[in-house]
């Protein structure tokens, strides 16, 4: 069980890497051995929070401060959609199948406590399971800890639902897509289940999923790089253009664009020690009525002189769409590059 608590921490540590001096609050992670080896699987959907909290505090600013932390509205949707969805309960409801839900966030106020702390714990009562017990002695002290870690506990969650899903398409993905990746452009990346190859060319792969009356759409494409200009707005608004304008719209002569009415937006991450462009906008179906969000990454392979981009879009006008466009995102973190890897 020490070797169990010893390797939790370790993975936890390099999970929080990211996440700044809050990280070092999270690091006593706490086993149950009591468990033993045998695991429940996890209830519960991606983004799905059941959260604990006392009824005076959640009809509260405590409960005011938690709602406005984990249902977030998340930006270039068209429709709102938050972060997060969450089931509020009490203390003395967390037990039998609660305890096994994927993802708790446990909300500890008691005069006992010194200061506002944060801990984890990862798969003590169902695997895959995350346990986040923030505890402070008052409101006052627990309103303050989760309004000046907000960002820290959203990416806490957000992560955690990515490296399963990334684990995920690595066991159960499309293999032959992958492999039909690996040729064509020289990376290794991960498919989820049920995608299909819709159109390719030399530079250009589509894959796409129907779930239900939605679209899901990944594309994959690349172009000589000419200098940092490339990553620019302009140029990778320019680029996607050209790409995306080979997939059709159902009626004749339409096609894919990005949408200039709301400008997209852009930043520069590093996702497992590359630097990457990360454009977020609409898209919209030239001659006729479709659109909806989309996310392209972009990034530079000094290899091949190139710039490779993955650009991922969902079209979902009746249903949510956060866990669609999500699970296309996190396949750019399973990305690498063979000649790199040589």
């Amino acid at each position: 069980m020490k070797a169990m608590c010893s390797n939790l921490s370790k993975r936890w540590a390099v999970r929080l890497a990211a996440l700044g001096m809050w990280a070092c609050a999270l690091l006593a992670v706490a086993c149950d051995g009591s468990q033993g080896g045998d695991f429940n699987n996890a209830g519960g959907k991606p983004y799905e929070l059941v959260v604990s909290v006392p009824q005076e505090a959640w009809v509260g600013e405590v409960g005011d401060t938690l709602r406005a932390v984990l249902l977030e509205p998340i930006p270039m949707f068209n429709q709102v959609e938050p972060l997060f969805d969450i089931s509020r309960i009490t203390p003395d409801a967390l037990k039998d199948v609660i305890l096994r839900h994927r993802n708790l966030l446990i909300v500890n106020i008691s005069p006992d406590v010194k200061e506002a702390t944060a801990t984890a714990q990862y798969d003590v009562y169902a695997r895959p399971q995350i346990i986040v017990t923030l505890s402070a002695p008052d409101n006052r002290s627990m309103v303050h800890y989760l309004s000046e870690n907000r960002a820290e506990l959203q990416q806490l969650f957000e992560i955690t639902e990515r490296n399963r899903a990334v684990a995920n398409d690595l066991k159960y993905g499309e293999k032959g897509i992958s492999k039909e990746i690996a040729d064509q452009f020289g990376i290794r990346m991960n498919i989820p289940r049920g995608f299909t190859i819709r159109g390719r060319s030399e530079d250009f792969l589509w894959i796409g999923n129907d779930v239900r009356i939605a679209t899901q759409g990944l594309v994959i494409y690349s172009y000589p790089f000419t200098g940092e200009q490339d990553f620019t707005l302009e140029e990778l608004i320019r680029h996607r253009n050209e790409f995306v304008k080979r997939i059709p719209g159902p009626s004749d002569g339409s096609y894919m664009a990005t949408e200039d009415y709301i400008t997209p937006t852009v930043v520069y991450p590093k996702i497992n020690g590359r630097q990457w462009a990360e454009m977020h906008g609409f898209w919209f179906v030239q001659n006729d009525f479709m659109g909806g969000p989309f996310v392209t990454y972009a990034t530079f392979d000094p290899v091949q002189r190139r710039v490779l981009c993955v650009d991922c879009f969902v079209y979902s006008p009746k249903e949510p769409k956060r866990n669609l466009l999500r699970q296309l995102q996190h396949t750019v973190w399973s990305v690498e590059f063979t000649d790199e890897a040589k």
